[in-house]
């Protein structure tokens, strides 16, 4: 058995580590642990068998087979933490001279969901590029047989080759936004604009593409001077997104609303802003997909989407930029009668 002295000094050292941290003699005793390894573990088990502390097969196997070398081994411990299920790598290191086994966990557990969200993304876009050109191979592998037997053919061909090609390049133009946004997320704008010129620009844009579909905008501004710090550029791409998907979504032959207020105290801003909804007569959204709308790559009506040229992460780069702005995206919908999406931004002050 291990004098007091050293376990002592091995006392002093844990506490030193912000990480959780077990010592183990060569009895499987629990010698030694700090602050974080009690928080982690629920319990303080010193002078305490280990398996008390440690119920995982991998792991009780893991500090078996580390009292058999020097080798640092590594394995993963599972412990559900505020709800959250997290994972833990753990390492052990065998110290012969001492005859203590000393376990380490590092949470692993955003490093994990990170990587998972990269495959996930993969995935995705993979996905969405697949279609369109597996469209267009078998358009061009058809048409080389009918241009000159059937011209009218041909050019129906063509036009499904161009929709899809154009949904390719919108889908990476998004995809180059969206990257562009969340590199910058976490700079603040210094650039001072007017929220009212940039909605007359958007609307100059876009109400010719609302007319070709039957659709009048009202547009109504009870801001008298809309001055905020923003990115310009981005703002312009804020509205373009919302009025894009009012246009696309709330129905052919409908009316569109844009309002701009002044907000009084706002508990989503904390302080005073400008309020942008756009509010459509469309067929609305039903409540438990609201809010998974801003995640990437998802659709309410995955068909009607793409038949719209919808790339699905219009509303994610709406988010991202919201949130640079210290501003807020708040999405509302009734099911049959339309939906607001409205965006907050804080004034110029703030």
């Amino acid at each position: 058995m291990m004098n007091m002295d050293y376990i002592n000094v091995i006392d002093n050292f844990v506490e030193t580590v912000s990480t959780p941290i077990l010592v183990i003699d060569d009895r499987s005793y629990v010698i030694s642990s700090n602050k974080a390894a009690v928080d982690l573990l629920g319990s303080d088990f010193k002078g305490r068998h280990f398996y008390v502390a440690i119920r995982q097969p991998l792991i009780i196997n893991l500090v078996e087979n580390a009292f058999n070398g020097n080798e640092s081994k590594k394995g993963n411990f599972y412990k559900t933490v505020s709800g959250v299920e997290r994972t833990y790598e753990v390492t052990t290191k065998n110290s012969r001279e001492l005859k203590i086994v000393s376990l380490s966990f590092y949470d692993t557990t955003d490093v994990i969901q990170a990587n998972q969200m990269r495959r996930d993304f993969v995935a995705n876009v993979s996905h969405e590029l697949k279609s369109p050109l597996t469209s267009i191979l078998g358009f061009i592998e058809t048409l080389s047989g009918v241009i000159k037997s059937n011209p009218l053919k041909a050019k129906e061909f063509l036009r499904v080759m161009e929709r899809e090609s154009l949904r390719m390049s919108s889908l990476i133009d998004d995809l180059l936004g969206l990257s562009r946004v969340e590199a910058a997320e976490k700079q603040l704008p210094t650039e001072e604009v007017n929220l009212g010129d940039i909605m007359r620009e958007v609307l100059e844009i876009l109400t010719p593409t609302a007319a070709k579909r039957n659709i009048s905008i009202n547009y109504v501004q009870d801001a008298s001077d809309p001055l905020i710090m923003g990115d310009y550029s981005q703002v312009v791409q804020v509205f373009t997104n919302l009025l894009q998907n009012a246009i696309k979504y709330g129905g052919d032959g409908k009316k569109i609303k844009v309002i701009m207020n002044s907000t009084e105290y706002h508990k989503a801003l904390l302080t005073t802003g400008y309020k942008v909804s756009f509010e459509d007569t469309g067929i609305g959204i039903e409540e438990h997909h609201l809010a998974r709308l801003t995640e990437r790559f998802y659709r309410v009506d995955n068909h009607r989407s793409r038949n719209e040229g919808g790339t699905g992460l219009g509303l994610s780069i709406v988010k991202h930029i919201m949130a640079r702005h210290n501003g807020r995206l708040l999405i509302e919908s009734d099911p049959g009668n339309g939906s607001v999406f409205s965006v907050i931004f804080p004034n110029r002050i703030n």
